[in-house]
């Protein structure tokens, strides 16, 4: 972990995912549901935007010294969110496993509800909830990792776009490119 891209990925990843398990756990114990939540999600794509635009602003802007390639910054960002989505994954890991098994069963319950909403005939119902059923809180767990990495590569891609332009750190003068 010497690397600054490293330091600043886990620092910045970490105050990710503790932000996202403050959140997940406000809404655990207010009693909403917090496998499928349209309202937790849309939450925690805002968290993870903002997470990497300020870690990608910052080390930028103070350790990069204003500028920073596309790959740079999409390799930030989704480091960061990685680290970020392995703390959460832990916390959904340790909850689901050792304090609250109900998790599970309402997201497996809840998906078997919308497969029938979206009339699936019951021979692929059963064929999915077969699979569904079998899902391990550690399952899970990489599953919530996974689309926190997802969501965080989205962003990453169109964020860094914007971080990359060639900007100085304290003006927001382009730097000269036409002197040799």
């Amino acid at each position: 972990m010497s690397s600054p891209l490293f330091r600043h990925s886990f620092k910045f990843g970490a105050l990710v995912g503790g932000v996202l398990i403050l959140t997940s756990l406000m809404f655990y114990f207010r009693g909403v549901p917090i496998s499928v939540n349209p309202q937790i999600t849309s939450i925690n794509y805002f968290l993870i935007m903002t997470g990497i635009y300020f870690g990608l602003r910052i080390y930028r802007n103070d350790i990069l010294g204003g500028i920073i390639s596309y790959g740079r910054a999409l390799g930030a960002g989704v480091l960061m969110i990685g680290v970020a989505g392995a703390f959460y994954a832990i916390y959904i890991f340790i909850l689901v496993k050792y304090f609250d098994t109900s998790i599970l069963t309402e997201f497996i319950t809840i998906t078997e509800r919308s497969l029938v909403e979206a009339q699936y005939s019951d021979e692929q119902v059963k064929l999915f909830m077969s699979l569904y059923e079998k899902i391990t809180p550690g399952a899970f767990a990489f599953a919530q990792w996974f689309s926190k990495l997802g969501a965080g590569l989205f962003f990453s891609l169109i964020l860094a776009f914007f971080f990359s332009r060639n900007y100085g750190t304290m003006s927001n003068n382009p730097i000269n490119k036409d002197k040799d």
